[in-house]
């Protein structure tokens, strides 16, 4: 009986520090994400891991629903321990007041933050019921309850995957065979995502980089560790920090 994880945005930053370290567990792991790493994979073949990659680019919100599917109905054919789905891929862009804010960037955000995981959520708990051990994973962040300016899209989309982490953990309260949901606030980690909002040109970007500069940003390698060993002891609807 083997676990099964299925990680969005596992090409990098945490995404990629939770795929090593759950290969390294011997899990099996399905990386769902707009491009391809090959270190990923090697490290799978150095370490007796099985990794899957599928391309997947979230904005699209196409054919997120029936890539899961196809995943789901291959796993179903093997001998599954548990079964999670770790929702973490996010775009922070864009950054600026409202007003000069694309609204194709702001769609972008939203399907890829927000939209995409609620589906990925809906299709995963519709096609997963032969299992009896399945939890959801929506990586959250510190912006769905601090307000920032030139952050409004970002902060949005984490409050409504704050709340529907919410909703959805009293929804399955009432099944016969529940999937757990949670949320896990990460804190801030030394990514390309932080990379973004150090260079941007907003009120905050100062902040950011002094964040960087004073040696404050975590490392995703111990992140992941931390965020792994919070899923089983986490109730099902909390929003927990590591």
């Amino acid at each position: 009986m083997d676990d099964y994880y299925i990680i969005t945005g596992a090409s990098r930053g945490l995404g990629a520090a939770l795929s090593k370290q759950l290969l390294a567990q011997k899990s099996y792991v399905y990386g769902l994400s707009r491009s391809r790493n090959e270190q990923i994979e090697e490290f799978a073949k150095i370490h007796g891991g099985n990794y899957i990659f599928r391309p997947m680019d979230l904005a699209d919100l196409g054919g997120v629903s029936g890539t899961l599917t196809d995943i789901l109905t291959d796993i179903s054919t093997r001998m599954v321990n548990s079964l999670t789905l770790i929702n973490n891929a996010a775009t922070v862009t864009p950054i600026n007041n409202l007003e000069h804010c694309e609204a194709e960037e702001m769609i972008a955000n939203i399907h890829t933050n927000l939209l995409s995981p609620m589906i990925l959520s809906s299709t995963f708990i519709k096609h997963s019921s032969w299992c009896e051990k399945r939890c959801i994973v929506n990586i959250t962040s510190g912006s769905a309850v601090y307000p920032a300016s030139g952050m409004s899209t970002y902060c949005a989309s984490k409050s409504g995957m704050n709340m529907f982490t919410r909703c959805v953990g009293l929804e399955q309260a009432n099944n016969q065979n529940p999937v757990t949901m949670i949320a896990i606030d990460p804190g801030m980690m030394d990514t390309s995502m932080q990379g973004v909002a150090r260079e941007a040109d907003f009120e905050l970007s100062g902040y950011f980089r002094n964040q960087k500069e004073q040696g404050r940003l975590s490392d995703p390698e111990e992140v992941a560790k931390k965020v792994i060993s919070l899923i089983d002891r986490t109730p099902s609807g909390e929003v927990v920090s590591v």
